[in-house]
């Protein structure tokens, strides 16, 4: 089942998070990187975007649900970033997740259905994420659904330098 999330998803969503990173990122960022992600600090995090009252103009949370379990999620909004709304994407994909169990059982094509039409009901026709440039699957996964490579960064963080490469949509459908 695909729904909008409410705060009462928050723990779900925080432990979906750190399962679905840890799952994603094995072998592509740093094992203390994993280590240091918690259930609590991003259920807390999913708390705070979930609870602010805003939130229909800010952040849009959708998540997938398989026998009353949340197992994949997505959300959306306005873009954040500068340079990616300087080449004329004004909204952004911010996360988008799945159980690697729940993989291939289009579930991630729905996910971004929903985006997709909540940017679209925003007034928004294009739509950018961020993804790191080895995460081979994921990069697969936005080709497929038609995405375009749009930008490539470097993120630098305490443990690693991350190479992200952002994937836009033009004319979203």
């Amino acid at each position: 089942m695909l729904r909008r999330a409410t705060i009462e998803d928050a723990a779900q969503l925080g432990s979906v998070h750190v399962a679905a990173w840890n799952e994603t990122y094995a072998g592509l960022l740093p094992e203390a990187m994993l280590a240091g992600q918690s259930a609590e600090a991003r259920s807390a995090m999913w708390a705070r975007i979930l609870g602010d009252p805003s939130a229909a103009a800010g952040t849009a949370v959708y998540v997938i649900e398989d026998q009353a379990s949340i197992v994949g999620f997505g959300s959306c909004g306005h873009q954040r970033d500068p340079r990616l709304r300087e080449l004329g994407f004004a909204a952004e994909i911010s996360a988008i997740y799945l159980l690697r169990s729940q993989q291939g059982k289009g579930f991630g094509r729905a996910l971004m259905g929903a985006m997709t039409a909540e940017i679209r009901s925003r007034g928004h026709d294009a739509v950018a994420l961020w993804v790191l440039k080895e995460n081979a699957a994921a990069r697969d996964f936005y080709r497929h659904m038609g995405g375009e490579v749009v930008a490539e960064k470097e993120d630098r963080r305490d443990m690693a330098t991350l190479i992200e490469v952002a994937y836009g949509w033009r004319l979203i459908a």
